[in-house]
């Protein structure tokens, strides 16, 4: 299959490369400091998105979207990504359309609009310290109390709660049913008494949260997204959302052709030594898959053009996507050699090459396959609802 983009297409995506080439910095490194004025900055540009309505193109325009066609929404993520600006957060990305399919008017009026204006971020309260990969095993209970659900529970990773408005998270609202069964959505204020959360680093040198949920009292009514016990089937429509991502081709495209320049500036296109030959070939190999990777994503796109919602097909990007960015992160090091191993803030600049970015990404490339659901999962639905086999 040959995906081909109209004039239209094109003329749009020159259009957000200029954007990105005016607001963000010549120097600019990409949106992974979580330090308060790195914060702001990503905000104040993501509300200049939001004014245009890039950010909710693909939303209806009744909730502040374009209703974009997907080769637009297409071109935007990829550009974005090209330009390691990270525009979809997760309220725009899936807990938006999560709302629109499953929220009470009153909810929708209450979220949507402030979400398209960029005016609203959220936390999200999926993983526990006992339950990521099997997020169904979570232990987060919600106790109905009257009007009231109490919530208590830990939750791991999921965002920046100190830079959030809001938690939306998973807890089990009924012990007694079935595994999958059982399981409220919340959507409950960052500030409500009895949360709280811990930071800790991470490999890839930013931060993380632990949140912890005592005794949080929540309105039934204001909080509870879709029907009580049945939160387990929105949160896997949410979760294909998340996996459908076009971000890993691009990202590695821009990485590959700063590698290639370095590559090329210190003279080593010219030798032909095993070495060389043998990472000129590695290279080629990285390229090869990028271009693989952003056609099964072109692909994702293709079926929601015809009105065909991705399932399988999601597990497929992610787990192609992130295990490629994983390859590319070890062959980049091996391409700088010792040099591969120099952080990007150390004083010594002569030393560092490419800024610092491939010993970043091999710190940082790690989480890939675990985020978004890990990719033993993946396979796992894959061989489900791809190959129709019957579950182990």
């Amino acid at each position: 299959m040959r995906f081909v983009f109209s004039a239209e297409d094109e003329a749009f995506r020159q259009e957000v490369r200029d954007f990105y080439t005016k607001e963000l910095p010549s120097d600019w490194y990409g949106g992974y400091d979580e330090r308060d004025e790195q914060h702001a900055f990503i905000e104040s540009v993501r509300k200049k998105l939001s004014a245009k309505k890039w950010l909710t193109m693909s939303w209806p325009k009744e909730y502040g979207g374009l209703e974009a066609p997907i080769s637009t929404q297409l071109i935007f993520a990829e550009e974005s990504a090209y330009h390691r600006f990270y525009a979809r957060d997760s309220g725009i990305g899936y807990l938006g359309p999560a709302i629109m399919r499953h929220g009470t008017p009153e909810q929708k009026e209450r979220f949507l609009g402030p979400i398209a204006r960029a005016e609203i971020s959220f936390h999200q309260g999926f993983s526990e310290p006992d339950a990521g990969s099997d997020l169904a095993g979570l232990k987060t209970k919600a106790t109905r109390d009257g009007d009231d659900f109490v919530i208590s529970g830990t939750k791991l990773w999921g965002g920046h709660l100190q830079l959030s408005d809001y938690s939306f998270l998973l807890a089990r609202s009924d012990p007694t049913a079935p595994k999958h069964k059982g399981i409220t959505f919340f959507i409950i204020p960052a500030k409500t008494p009895g949360i709280r959360c811990e930071e800790f680093g991470n490999l890839g040198g930013g931060t993380q949260n632990i949140v912890y949920y005592d005794n949080c009292r929540v309105n039934a009514k204001e909080c509870v997204i879709g029907e009580v016990n049945q939160g387990w089937y929105l949160a896997t429509t949410l979760l294909n959302h998340e996996r459908v991502v076009i971000e890993h081709a691009a990202a590695n495209q821009r990485q590959l052709e700063e590698l290639v320049t370095l590559w090329k500036a210190q003279g080593r296109d010219k030798k032909h030594d095993a070495l060389h030959n043998v990472m000129r070939n590695k290279l080629a190999e990285i390229a090869i898959q990028i271009e693989t990777c952003r056609m099964l994503a072109y692909r994702i796109g293709w079926l929601q053009s015809i009105g065909q919602a991705p399932t399988f097909e999601a597990s497929e990007v992610k787990i192609f996507g992130s295990e490629l960015t994983q390859r590319f992160a070890q062959v980049a090091i091996q391409v700088l050699g010792l040099y591969g191993q120099i952080d990007r803030h150390t004083a010594l600049r002569k030393y560092v090459l490419a800024n610092g970015r491939p010993e970043h990404y091999y710190r940082q490339q790690i989480m890939y396959s675990i985020v978004g659901g890990a990719n033993e999962i993946q396979r796992g639905l894959i061989a489900n609802k791809g190959l129709g086999l019957p579950r182990a």
